[in-house]
């Protein structure tokens, strides 16, 4: 290798950025990165596959040392025998009975609950996951094709007595204490409240169309007397989701106005307009201390909106807004993930888009791609404090998401691309000499990496390289495989272009193989005078 040779540092952070020229983008963050999610320290990690759930055994759960012929006699024979445990599996966990998307679906005391309509699609039924699969629960008739939204709460203020308050938009509100499914008649007809939210005086707030926000009685969510201190707000404009924020303050979002709700009971409570011409796309609302939903001008974080008002300073996504703008009309469903500090938005099309957080900096996106269509997402810890999300699908089908391999049996792949990067240099050629990636994984890493010249010059030829990196998986030390743990890999990978810039591409494909970490490349390069 020539002396002259320069080795540069690559760490790959920052994520997705479409909005800006390569030339204005920092090395390592990306024009594409699909299946990746970024990590709290920053690095690109492939995400989870997820699988089918209706409470009978997880696929992703199979142990290879239970089944029949274990030890096996080469790796290839022990994934085969994995893969054809969980295929078994997979084929037992059924739908949600009943016919069109899953309409809701909710987790209340470790056990997990879905709606859908019937079959002949002329009402709607509750079911509970358990070991031989769903269960109906009894409930009164319930309309069909509404939308449920529920929240945990405890009117009561005893410790055991906390409960479920939902409603659909087609239904009065209901209450649930995982035994008795109960529902409130409401003060205004016809009975049929979209958004739920309690308080941390006991009052329960319902939005009906109209633009109508009530409010119940301390400490009775069923009861509407005025003379006890219920009552009513009128907005103006539909509402499209109730967030209670802290120091007793609660968001009321509408399309294109949002207010903010201050107080604890009818004795001070005060109605003041934050945004006139900003609010919120319905389903796309989460709190991560603040409300945080999907605009118009972007995602925006409702701190941001009363400090910078109706501009583009208040939004968070200016690196990817040119994929929102163009999805805004097709938001499916929302949800956080805290474990991971992420947001993830979810289309219509089967896509979506994770912001990663770090206190209230991004760390930023990355996009995603499934293989169903979800209608409603949960996320919520069980009794174990465990994190678990959950989505609905329109294939009637409830997908746990982060679990497992693979996606629901089926491979993924995951890609990066990073932007054409001229190390400082844009108008000076180099030649490029290797190619080193770093990768951090407790199996096997497959990829696939291409090398693009000067914004992909036909006349340049590209690089292929194929790669392996991680620790060994050998019959011999299976047991020990440190699934939790990280070995970090270097792949040295000798290159020949000379251009003004680079890029970077690596797919990687698997249904069997868990997520690795891609850290920073090195890149190996000498100068080779001004461009003419």
């Amino acid at each position: 290798m020539a002396s002259n040779t320069n080795p540069i540092v690559i760490p790959l952070a920052g994520g997705l950025n479409v909005a800006v020229s390569d030339q204005m983008m920092p090395p390592g963050e990306c024009t594409e990165l699909l299946n990746y999610e970024i990590t709290t320290t920053g690095r690109y990690q492939r995400m989870q596959g997820y699988e089918r759930f209706d409470g009978q055994d997880s696929p992703a759960e199979v142990a290879v040392i239970d089944l029949p012929g274990f030890p096996f006699d080469t790796i290839e024979e022990t994934i085969a025998a994995v893969r054809a445990a969980q295929e078994a599996r997979r084929a037992l966990i059924t739908a949600v009975p009943g016919s069109g998307p899953v309409l809701g679906v909710f987790m209340f005391a470790g056990i997990k609950y879905a709606f859908r309509n019937t079959v002949d699609g002329t009402g709607a039924k509750l079911y509970r996951a358990t070991a031989i699969g769903w269960v109906e629960v009894v409930t009164p008739a319930l309309s069909p094709g509404g939308r449920y939204q529920v929240i945990e709460t405890n009117f009561s203020g005893a410790a055991d007595e906390q409960e479920i308050i939902g409603v659909d938009g087609r239904n009065p509100a209901f209450r649930f204490d995982g035994t008795t499914f109960t529902q409130i008649t409401g003060p205004i007809t016809p009975d049929q409240p979209t958004y739920c939210e309690a308080l941390a005086s006991n009052k329960l707030l319902l939005s009906y169309r109209g633009g109508s926000l009530v409010y119940s009685q301390v400490g009775d969510p069923a009861g509407w007397d005025g003379a006890l201190g219920a009552g009513e707000i009128a907005v103006g404009q539909e509402i499209v989701g109730i967030e209670a924020q802290a120091d007793d303050a609660t968001a009321i979002h509408c399309r294109n106005r949002t207010y903010m709700l201050y107080g604890r009971s009818e004795v001070d409570f005060q109605l003041k307009e934050i945004s006139r011409n900003s609010g919120a796309i319905p389903w796309s609302i989460q709190n991560m201390g603040q409300s945080l939903y999907l605009d118009d001008r972007g995602l925006t974080r409702l701190d941001r909106v009363q400090s910078f008002g109706n501009f583009e300073s208040s939004t968070l996504s200016q690196k990817i807004q040119p994929i929102l703008t163009s999805r805004l009309q097709s938001v499916a469903a929302s949800c956080l993930v805290r474990t991971k500090n992420q947001y993830r938005l979810f289309f219509t099309d089967s896509t979506g888009i994770t912001m990663t957080m770090y206190g209230g900096e991004v760390m930023g996106f990355s996009e995603f791609r499934l293989g169903f269509v979800p209608s409603c997402l949960f996320s919520g810890e069980d009794t174990a404090g465990r994190e678990l999300v959950f989505a609905g699908g329109v294939d009637g089908f409830v997908y746990q998401l982060d679990k497992g391999n693979n996606q629901d049996g089926a491979a993924y792949t995951s890609r990066f691309q990073t932007s054409f990067m001229s190390m400082g240099r844009p108008e000076d050629k180099k030649r490029w000499r290797k190619l080193v990636i770093e990768c951090d994984s407790v199996t096997r890493v497959f990829g696939q990496f291409r090398c693009f010249y000067d914004y992909a010059d036909p006349n340049i030829p590209m690089a292929d390289i194929i790669v392996g990196s991680g620790s060994k998986w050998d019959l011999s030390d299976w047991d020990d495989a440190t699934w939790d743990g990280s070995s970090t890999s270097w792949t040295d990978q000798y290159i020949d272009g000379v251009s003004r810039n680079i890029a970077i591409q690596m797919a990687s494909e698997s249904d069997y193989y868990p997520p690795h970490i891609v850290s920073q490349l090195f890149l190996h390069a000498s100068p080779r005078g001004r461009r003419r």
